[in-house]
């Protein structure tokens, strides 16, 4: 597996894989946008809100300069995305820490597909749940995805957000697990919480976010190389990398060769990475009378 460097700036590293001259879509671009309008490309933007209520959300969230918010060209309230934007437009289109959060992530996927123009591209950035706040959830799989698909699901299953929610972790007080390792990890909320989540979600009829997929690198090539085998989608793996950090990037399009490794590879390769790295120990409070950190019942999640 290649792996990307992101010394000089992340958005620069990832914005190298692909020709972003053309007509581009970035599917949730927040406050970080990979291709920003302010630096001259050709990009139309969706997102779950405009830009005015993304920059009331974000003012003075720690780490975040709300400044980076751009005008939201199309908000997606969970329609078909060529509804929105229409079929055969883009070159590009880019979605980073999205896709683990789309409750059928097939049909996402699909969607893409008919937005991009023949010879266009579908670059994701995925969260690596090795090495974030989803380390012990296990990684989805391709029969998950269809039967998500097969339900035409277009909220999270309580399932799901139980899982998100009884597992969700710190390590040394951050979300990510860092380059070297942590130390210790916490768990966020008591698993009472996760209990009343699942109540919640299981009764809803709005959307409410949570990680509804969670990824290695190489169960993540599995599942869209199982997608493309079965003709469930014509986008195949054009491009695989590593980062530094918490995520890796894939490009998927239908001219692609598809991924070089065989079903069998990945699978023992998937099978590793479970296992890797090896679990920090939990964090302890050194006494009773320490103060316990608040309960957060559904944890926010940067990616």
């Amino acid at each position: 597996m290649n792996h990307l460097d992101y010394s000089v700036s992340r958005e620069d590293a990832i914005r190298s894989l692909f020709d972003g001259s053309g007509l581009c879509l970035e599917i949730g671009p927040s406050y970080n946008p990979i291709l920003p309008k302010r630096s001259g490309y050709r990009v139309e933007t969706i997102d779950h809100c405009d830009a005015t209520t993304l920059r009331a959300k974000y003012d003075n969230h720690p780490g975040v300069d709300a400044g980076k918010i751009e005008d939201v060209d199309h908000v997606w309230q969970g329609e078909p995305l060529t509804d929105l934007v229409g079929c055969g437009r883009f070159d590009v289109v880019v979605a980073s820490h999205v896709i683990e959060h789309t409750p059928d992530l097939l049909g996402f996927v699909k969607e893409c597909e008919k937005a991009l123009s023949p010879q266009g591209r579908l670059v994701l950035v995925v969260p690596d749940r090795r090495r974030c706040f989803d380390f012990f959830r296990p990684a989805s799989t391709t029969g998950a995805v269809l039967q998500a698909h097969h339900e035409k699901r277009t909220l999270h299953s309580a399932g799901s957000a139980f899982d998100f929610i009884a597992n969700f972790c710190t390590f040394d007080g951050s979300q990510g697990t860092g380059v070297a390792g942590p130390a210790t990890f916490a768990l966020s909320n008591p698993i009472a919480a996760a209990a009343r989540a699942f109540e919640r979600y299981a009764v809803r009829e709005e959307y409410r976010d949570c990680h509804g997929w969670v990824f290695t690198p190489s169960s993540f090539r599995l599942i869209a190389s199982d997608l493309a085998a079965i003709g469930a989608t014509e986008l195949k793996e054009e491009g695989f990398w590593g980062t530094p950090v918490f995520e890796f990037v894939t490009i998927l399009s239908r001219t692609a060769p598809g991924c070089p490794l065989d079903r069998s590879d990945l699978l023992v390769a998937a099978h590793r990475e479970a296992a890797d790295p090896p679990a920090p120990v939990p964090f302890r409070e050194p006494s009773p009378e320490s103060p316990q950190p608040p309960v957060t019942e559904e944890p926010s999640c940067s990616s």
